[in-house]
């Protein structure tokens, strides 16, 4: 019958359905949208022909519950933790509250202002025109800076002893060095000033000054210089891990190898679970770089969409 068959639906339905089809991953946006299209079709011939009542509005609404459910299933949330976004989100969630509990980071600010008026004036002198033997001013900032330059190189020195070797520059695209990049520097800057402003917190709270110093004075110190350090190894670890493709952490580790083969020496093998690589991570004393190897369209289509 032509006339059914020519028959296109009204084009509010059309554009609800289209519409909905936001909602769906990219990958699948095209195949969602015509799926639906044809059942609209479909439906409105039925309806034309006076098969059934007119009932579009329970087909939009179950498209748009369709749509939902393939960008917000399980897996898609882990696909979703496991990517850049995830990352960028939860440093810039922490330096919100951060800012917010520390009514814009007023102790920071304090210290930078004293260390511009420490190298505006760096030794009051007395009368007779001899340097005093006390620097509040000068305390203060080497108080800081020296755990600060700590921290670096202890970051430095576990990076070094960590053998990092898997990312040699030039390998990557543009995207994947940026993304680190921008790790380093949230790093870099929300570990010292939660250390800054913690530590300004936890001193108030002390009421003995000799505690103050040693607990959240030397104590603290200590802890961030690790902390720091961890962080700092954390980041280039991580971006070890990650596709250089979606940036999305690697899975599916497999073990190959043997420790006691000299031929075939041990290593782990990662998959981009959207299909767009594998990566082989050396675990040997040698220290032989990470290889990455690039997967075909088939791994693509088959792999990717059911993640994205």
């Amino acid at each position: 019958m032509p006339g059914y068959a020519e028959a296109r639906p009204p084009w509010l339905w059309r554009w609800l359905i289209f519409t909905a089809g936001w909602l769906a991953p990219a990958a699948m946006r095209a195949e969602w949208r015509a799926r639906w299209d044809c059942r609209l079709q479909n439906l409105y011939i039925l309806i034309e022909r006076g098969e059934l009542p007119p009932q579009a509005s329970s087909l939009c609404r179950d498209a748009v519950a369709s749509a939902f459910r393939l960008r917000f299933v399980p897996a898609s949330w882990r696909a979703w933790v496991r990517g850049p976004s995830f990352v960028l989100l939860v440093a810039a969630l922490v330096l919100a509250l951060a800012a917010v509990c520390t009514h814009g980071f007023a102790v920071t600010r304090s210290l930078a202002d004293t260390a511009l008026s420490w190298s505006l004036y760096p030794v009051p002198r007395l009368p007779n025109m001899m340097p005093s033997p006390y620097d509040p001013l000068g305390d203060r900032v080497i108080a800081h800076l020296v755990p600060l330059m700590l921290a670096m190189a202890t970051g430095i020195v576990l990076l070094l002893i960590g053998r990092l070797s898997g990312l040699s520059l030039g390998r990557y695209g543009w995207r994947y060095w940026l993304f680190l990049a921008v790790k380093t520097v949230a790093v870099m800057a929300i570990v010292p000033l939660l250390w800054i402003e913690g530590g300004a917190a936890l001193r108030a709270r002390i009421p003995n000054q000799l505690l103050g110093v040693l607990i959240g004075g030397v104590g603290l110190a200590l802890v961030f210089i690790a902390a720091f350090g961890a962080s700092v190894v954390w980041v280039f670890s991580d971006q070890r891990l990650r596709c250089p493709v979606c940036l999305r952490r690697l899975a599916m580790p497999v073990a190959l190898g043997s420790w006691a083969s000299t031929f075939d020496p041990p290593a782990t093998e990662f998959l981009c679970d959207a299909g767009h690589g594998s990566l082989c991570v050396s675990e040997s004393s040698a220290g032989e770089p990470d290889r990455w190897v690039n997967l075909d369209d088939s791994w693509r289509t088959s792999a990717g969409p059911r993640n994205r």
